[in-house]
């Protein structure tokens, strides 16, 4: 069939040709939005959940929903060894921007612009995101002190503050949370709990890895109360094949119920495998339905493209030594593995020596930590990946 009319989709935060099961999320953070708007109390959802489950795709639905709803909205991704005022920063041009735009009060929006721009300036003097420069007078005093909870508050405050006289609201998501140094999420922890004190319409969320609950709480004991975690995982069967049938029928083509069981038992029920496997489904098949035979000849495509684009970049950045445990992790062929187990598989009569390369490990997102002793892999089927390599130091 047509590649070019190829509705699926695999990429790093790639929104899918069709949401499917992911319904009562959405559901919930429209209600978040609709009582904060309100001036009721809410929680804010942090999402949780390994690689390729669609977190990110999921904060981008609810930023869109923020936008349709007249709410000033951005999103940004914190990077390992960052510092998340910077990440805030690059977000600051584009909601002034918005602010200048919508909001009718506007010398509340200049003053806002003034705020952004004290905010900012302790990072750089001028930033600059989507050809908009924010080259504004800082305002004395407010969000300069250097401390970013002080001032991530009072520019939260002051968005707030201003979004509900203006009868809308504001939402700024944190993707990659668990990435976020303990220190600075304390600060986005304390300012959220400042916005839920005032009612102010500010929702302050995010998503990371499954850890990401007690990472906050780590930070701040009252995390737990102030969010509500929302683990996203695998779609059940029922989900997955929308999630492959719908795109094709929007285009006129079926699939045979045979070639989307096949197609939902390779996948797993993961998002970023249903776009890999429904992509290559979809080009190995010469018409209308995609049948059985042409999935089992697509599957190995899928799952080489997969190799290159999901797995062995993740395995490269690992050291030898690295290597050596993740290989020792998948041997034990269990969700989650007692880290005194790896070790034991390592050779090592003390957990303790292999220390060095858990921690390198979990540095470098490719495993974490679920609860204290334990230890798992951040990548679905990585496990099964790595038990076919001939070599164990591809």
């Amino acid at each position: 069939m047509d590649p070019i009319k190829n509705p699926y989709a695999p990429g790093a935060g790639t929104p899918p040709p069709h949401l499917a099961g992911r319904e009562s999320i959405t559901s919930a953070f429209g209600v978040t939005l609709g009582r904060a708007a309100a001036g009721n109390s809410f929680q804010p959802i942090v999402l949780s959940g390994l690689r390729g489950v669609g977190k990110t795709v999921l904060l981008l639905t609810f930023r869109s929903a923020a936008r349709e709803a007249g709410w000033v909205a951005e999103l940004v991704e914190a990077r390992p060894g960052g510092d998340l005022r910077t990440q805030i920063g690059e977000a600051l041009p584009p909601m002034v921007r918005t602010v200048n735009r919508r909001w009718r009060n506007k010398e509340r929006a200049a003053r806002m612009g003034r705020i952004a721009a004290s905010f900012a300036r302790t990072v750089q003097a001028t930033m600059t995101r989507g050809g908009f420069k924010l080259d504004l007078e800082p305002e004395p005093g407010t969000a300069d002190s250097g401390d970013l909870e002080t001032d991530l508050t009072e520019l939260l405050v002051a968005l707030g503050e201003g979004a509900k006289e203006e009868k809308v609201g504001a939402a700024l998501l944190i993707d990659e949370l668990h990435d976020v140094p303990p220190d600075q999420l304390a600060a986005v922890v304390g300012a959220a709990h400042r916005i839920n004190q005032d009612q102010l319409p500010v929702i302050l969320g995010g998503a990371g890895l499954p850890p990401v609950g007690r990472v906050l709480s780590d930070a701040r004991s009252y995390a737990e109360r102030l969010f509500t975690i929302a683990p996203i995982g695998q779609l059940t069967n029922e989900a997955t094949q929308a999630a492959f049938e719908q795109p094709a029928a929007d285009l006129q083509v079926a699939f045979e119920q045979d070639a989307v069981d096949a197609l939902i038992e390779v996948s797993g029920g993961y998002p970023f495998f249903i776009q890999a496997y429904g992509k290559h489904a979809w080009d190995t098949a010469e018409d209308s339905p995609i049948t059985e035979e042409d999935v089992r000849l697509a599957a190995p495509r899928a799952y080489q493209e997969l190799v290159h684009s999901f797995f062995q970049p993740r395995y490269r950045r690992a050291t030898p030594a690295e290597r050596r445990y993740l290989h020792a992790l998948a041997d034990l062929n269990t969700e989650t593995a007692i880290s005194a187990d790896v070790a034991t598989a390592l050779g090592h009569k003390n957990a303790a020596k292999a220390s060095p390369q858990r921690e390198g490990l979990l540095n470098k997102g490719l495993v974490y930590a679920p609860e204290r002793g334990q230890i798992a892999f951040t990548v679905p089927q990585m496990d099964q990946y790595l038990r076919t390599l001939p070599d164990r130091n591809d």
